[in-house]
């Protein structure tokens, strides 16, 4: 028997479309909910869902007045930082007990893309301050760990003039100290794509797999026994940048012994911070490095006259005391491992201005 298939109008296959597509916007909208609004940047570039990896803990609050910029001649304290320092969370502290503070960016001063002015002189890091304006008596170089090293070279390499930018706290920036979260943002959606490969690498999870199936673009996955030292859902895993397990071995002492001479001839008293990277903290020094690893606090500590205050064997302690000492989907610390930091350089700039150097922060 033959049967003959009437053809679908186009009335009924234009609403078939329609339905279709309305259906898929459903679940898109579904998966924007549930996955929450991003926060980290862990969660973003290697697209992990918030819900799973987002702090649960309510952060402190700070006064809008601690966040804040000094002009660079009115400074009693100059720092030179990275996105450590961009929030001004951990200056806030320093703000509160008086002094004023103005920071920096790296790319102030041109050393990620060396200009030849007529000016520059190699090692004049100094001079260049000075003629920027400052006339305090401390600089505090911070740099994350990872970038430590590249940092040094270049900066040991020549000086430029630096561009000090009024800065403005902009709250919608991923380092402010946010005191709760959101679970989504109509105004900042996290995108269909970006929900689709999060659905991805949640399978991945449950399926319970070994992590180097669950490295995802920029991000590894680390099976970690972590439900006493973070607050999210999925505290049996952790994130980390990849980049920290690919740090070339520390060597650029040398460099660093030449800028802090160079600052001591201007009378600039400099305190080195070198901040762990998150797998240092968590996982251990040199842990899945691809190259033998040199602790840098330590080669510090062969140097008495290099002030620089042991965070990697700091921060280590610590964040088994604070619950998200890191963020949990984040590179960065916390609010309160920004304020804790913050209390340590207060501490340590009392012990230096009482004329105790060493330990820094003891």
């Amino acid at each position: 028997m033959n049967v003959h298939l009437q053809p679908i109008s186009f009335k009924k296959y234009s609403l078939l479309l329609i339905y279709l597509f309305f259906a898929m916007a459903i679940i898109a909208w579904s998966m924007e909910f549930y996955f929450e609004k991003l926060y980290g940047n862990l969660t973003r570039m290697g697209r992990f869902s918030e819900r799973d990896f987002g702090w649960q803990l309510q952060r402190p609050e700070i006064p809008d007045e601690l966040l804040k910029d000094y002009p660079i001649a009115e400074a009693d304290i100059l720092i030179i930082g990275d996105s450590f320092s961009e929030s001004r969370v951990w200056q806030s502290k320093l703000i509160a007990d008086g002094l004023k503070v103005s920071t920096t960016g790296w790319g102030n001063f041109g050393t990620w893309q060396p200009l030849k002015t007529a000016e520059a002189m190699p090692h004049d890091l100094g001079i260049v301050i000075r003629k920027a304006g400052f006339k305090g008596r401390y600089i505090i170089i911070e740099s994350v760990e990872e970038l430590f090293q590249k940092r040094m070279k270049s900066l040991a390499k020549e000086s430029h003039p630096i561009i000090k930018h009024s800065y403005a706290i902009d709250k919608s920036f991923y380092s402010y100290p946010f005191t709760h979260r959101e679970t989504i943002s109509l105004n900042k959606l996290n995108g269909t794509d970006w929900s689709i490969k999060t659905l991805y690498n949640k399978i991945k999870l449950s399926l319970h797999l070994p992590e180097k199936y669950l490295k995802s673009g920029a991000v590894q996955v680390s099976i970690f026994d972590g439900c006493q030292v973070f607050s999210h859902r999925l505290c049996n895993y952790a994130l980390f940048v990849d980049e920290d397990f690919k740090k070339e071995t520390f060597n650029s002492i040398d460099n660093v012994l030449t800028i802090n001479k160079n600052l001591q001839q201007v009378g600039i008293q400099s305190i080195w911070v070198v901040v762990p990277d998150k797998s240092t903290v968590y996982l251990g020094y040199g842990a899945l490095n691809e190259y033998p690893y040199q602790n840098i606090w330590r080669t510090f500590t062969q140097y008495p006259e290099l002030i620089a205050p042991d965070l990697g064997a700091e921060f280590i302690k610590e964040s088994r005391i604070i619950k998200d000492f890191y963020m949990p989907n984040d590179t960065h610390l916390s609010t309160d491992g920004f304020l804790y930091l913050g209390d340590l350089m207060t501490r340590g700039l009392h012990n230096m201005q009482a004329g105790k150097q060493q330990p820094f922060f003891q």
